[in-house]
């Protein structure tokens, strides 16, 4: 089905529909900067595929969740009026029959936007994306869109909730991760039960209890480096689908290790470590709120790994495997990522990559922001389920 163009060209056509939305109570902020970035994102799709028309407007012209919700019902409103959309809907509202379609009074009109209810069942509350007969599964372009035109800095987004799905596998995949970190021993001498090494001082101290006899001397050995980890966790807009899953596992491997500095990442960066410390149990989940710029908007991977090395330098030593979670559509400056890596690499014992999409079919590791990165990588993972999350380190050699 074609779009029904209100006006003469495209360019009207969209001053248009921004002067719509921006008449509707969900309060879309748009001008002529907006209307430019959608045209320049319609330029990178094939005009003649509604789903991806669609799909690239809300990605450049919504700026919150409430938004997204409701821009599909907007969008069918203004360029295909006569179209009627019936969204998928639980049970109870089916059993309305078509009373509950008729749009009477007290029941929500299926195609009217504005009067569209929060049902806890309907795709448009659930957080997640309407799947319509125009939509391709298969499109693994929609997020590399998304970080292109991301322009909010998500500082409105809900409390974030760590799933408890799986999260006994998640544990069992940090615990095993942590194992497998072999650093070798330490320079230093430290006291020990036994050892290669007699401690003279603390065996002559300890011999003034038996009459000057050193019975029972004191010994010194090199210890085991204990390793720590530096989780990086890309929590923009186009890892919405992934970021849940990766943070369920940060959240793990704190409680596996009390060596474990956790970030989280969109235009700015933010330390979360101790939102994820402050659960005292695993029934009680810690829920991060006010993540502001950290959370839900573009995605600046570079700069904030630059802020990272910079700002919390101290974290990264020669015993610190640092991990990155991200899709790597980056919308920064190549030269500032490049910088980042090559300073991290330099100061880390290994440099791992979490990229949720390199299983996708016609996913390209060589393209974008990953070509940069790929020299200073030491492992490049999917890293899609538990058991593959727990096989990070194996066979990896460390830098130490």
């Amino acid at each position: 089905m074609s779009l029904q163009l209100p006006y003469g060209n495209l360019r009207d056509n969209l001053i248009a529909f921004a002067e719509h939305l921006r008449h509707t109570p969900y309060k879309f902020s748009l001008g002529p900067k907006e209307v430019l970035d959608a045209l320049q994102a319609l330029e990178a799709i094939r005009l003649g595929n509604l789903h991806q028309v669609r799909q690239a407007l809300k990605l450049v012209l919504c700026s919150n969740l409430e938004q997204e919700r409701v821009f599909d019902d907007l969008f069918f409103q203004f360029f295909l009026p006569s179209r009627k959309r019936t969204p998928k809907t639980s049970p109870h509202r089916a059993s309305l029959g078509a009373e509950g379609e008729s749009g009477i009074k007290g029941q929500p009109s299926a195609h009217n936007p504005s009067e569209v209810g929060h049902d806890a069942t309907s795709p448009a509350t659930s957080g997640q994306p309407r799947q319509t007969d125009d939509q391709d599964p298969s499109d693994w372009a929609a997020p590399l869109l998304k970080a292109m035109f991301s322009r909010s800095a998500g500082s409105d987004m809900p409390e974030i909730a760590i799933p408890e799905q799986d999260l006994d596998q998640m544990l069992l995949a940090a615990t095993r991760l942590v194992n497998q970190v072999r650093l070798g021993r330490s320079r230093h001498w430290s006291p020990a039960p036994r050892g290669p090494r007699l401690h003279f001082r603390r065996t002559w101290r300890k011999a003034l209890h038996t009459g000057g006899d050193p019975i029972h001397p004191a010994w010194q050995q090199h210890p085991k480096r204990r390793p720590r980890f530096v989780f990086v966790l890309d929590g923009s807009r186009s890892m919405q689908d992934f970021s849940d899953r990766l943070l369920q596992f940060a959240y793990a491997l704190c409680m596996r290790c009390n060596r474990v500095e956790v970030f989280s990442f969109s235009t700015e960066l933010k330390r979360i470590t101790r939102e994820l410390e402050k659960a005292k149990s695993l029934s009680e989940r810690p829920r991060l709120a006010q993540m502001g710029q950290a959370w839900g908007g573009g995605t600046r991977i570079g700069e904030n790994l630059l802020r990272l090395e910079q700002k919390f330098a101290g974290l990264i030593r020669g015993d610190t495997i640092v991990i990155i979670a991200s899709d790597g559509l980056d919308t920064g400056d190549p030269e500032v990522l490049d910088y980042a890596l090559r300073q991290v690499y330099s100061r880390s014992a290994a440099l791992i990559w979490l990229n949720p999409l390199l299983n996708t079919d016609g996913y390209d590791p060589k393209a974008n922001c990953m070509k940069t990165a790929l020299p200073y990588l030491d492992r490049l993972c999917a890293a899609s389920a538990p058991e593959e999350l727990g096989r990070l380190t194996d066979r990896l050699r460390l830098r130490t």
